[in-house]
């Protein structure tokens, strides 16, 4: 039975010596472990395992997968099953130095998506297993967190939703009350935006509860971007795009565990690689959201660079919307002009030599245009 408030980790290998050492290294009896480790020397077994598990809603947050196991099915087989009943498992398959006929734009194909596929080689350490089970299940956990947010949001606009066509309803069928339900009307889109506002500040105070040393971040960043968009010229409906959007715009950090947003010294490749999602987290979660303002491409594009040397997608020039152009300046700004766990802060003065050295290659001109004159001309200052 798995243990109360486990995390549940799936193994099959058709070696008891690789086995052993999974069990050794993620069940050490002499301390206290996280993880209920489930054991399985061929595939046919663990898919009934893993079957069981998924009707019991008791699911596996990874599985370790071998990819050769004589006589019965492979890896490869399983993954796909495993995928069919629970999407959201991390799956990582294990393959030898010696085994080159499947590559792993072979596997991918058959079992999307990518980024819940990883892959070990063996041999391995047992830090590497160690890495691995940590980091994929702290994963596995914040997404699941998040997908309770996102009903929970989605839920609460389609409410707002449903009021507004009732409202629309009764519109049509009284013509001779129009002035007064028009008003009425307004008066629920006023409601409905303040109802936003609040989410929106709600999921902001979730990711900087997480990482207490960027508390504010987001919060500066978007009253600097929104100043920035101002002397712009930009039109209003925008202005208030790039603020909402500056307020969540790294929500995505929320799957990053704490102890790598904290972390004072150089953070590990995979470290790092986790934390240059958090964009594309940030996308998924608010895609479904009708906001009026297109929020979840800004948080999307908002690391992205004129040059296309940014991320996740490499974009360049008119590719990226000037909203991300613009939230991507005020975010450079604010964050090397504040302290980090890593560095103590860097001024404003260099702040403004960043952007203005990479004008044009890294940074929209016109954005950098209007940040220097905001700082240097009008004397902007982040509040406290």
């Amino acid at each position: 039975m798995p243990k109360p408030n486990s995390i549940r980790i799936l193994v099959v290998d058709d070696e008891s010596s690789i086995l052993t050492l999974y069990r050794e290294t993620l069940q050490p009896r002499s301390k206290p472990n996280p993880f209920d480790l489930t054991l399985c020397g061929q595939a046919e077994e663990a898919l009934e395992t893993f079957r069981t598990a998924v009707e019991q809603e008791k699911p596996f947050a990874v599985a370790f997968l071998d990819l050769r196991m004589p006589p019965g099915p492979d890896g490869i087989w399983l993954a796909e099953r495993i995928r069919a009943l629970d999407p959201y498992t991390e799956i990582v398959m294990v393959t030898g130095y010696s085994d080159t006929s499947t590559t792993p734009d072979k596997i991918a194909s058959r079992v999307p998506p990518t980024d819940k596929l990883l892959y070990l080689q063996k041999p391995f350490h047992n830090l590497e297993i160690q890495h691995f089970a940590a980091s994929l299940s702290t994963k596995w956990l914040g997404e699941r967190e998040l997908r309770k947010i996102r009903n929970d949001l989605e839920g609460r606009i389609e409410k707002r939703t449903i009021e507004l066509i009732k409202l629309n309803e009764l519109l049509k069928k009284d013509i001779a009350r129009r002035e007064r339900a028009e008003s009425e009307l307004q008066s629920t889109l006023v409601k409905l935006r303040s109802a936003m506002g609040g989410v929106v500040q709600a999921m902001a105070l979730t990711v900087e509860r997480r990482d207490p040393y960027t508390a504010g971040h987001q919060r500066r960043v978007s009253d600097l971007a929104r100043g920035v968009a101002a002397e712009m010229g930009l039109p209003g409906h925008q202005i208030d795009g790039i603020r909402m959007a500056g307020l969540i715009h790294d929500l995505g950090k929320i799957c990053v565990p704490a102890e790598i947003l904290s972390k004072p010294g150089q953070l590990t490749e995979i470290e790092h690689t986790l934390i240059k999602d958090h964009p594309q987290v940030g996308y998924e979660i608010l895609k479904e959201i009708e906001f009026p303002w297109p929020v979840a491409r800004i948080v999307l594009q908002h690391h992205e660079r004129i040059d296309g040397s940014g991320y996740p997608a490499g974009l360049a020039g008119d590719e990226i919307i000037i909203e991300a152009k613009t939230l991507a300046v005020a975010d450079v700004v604010e964050a090397m002009a504040s302290h980090r766990p890593y560095r103590p802060t860097l001024g404003r003065e260099v702040a403004l030599e960043e952007i203005t050295q990479n004008q044009g290659t890294l940074y929209e001109p016109d954005v950098v245009d209007a940040c220097v004159k905001l700082l240097t001309e009008k004397n902007f200052r982040f509040r406290p």
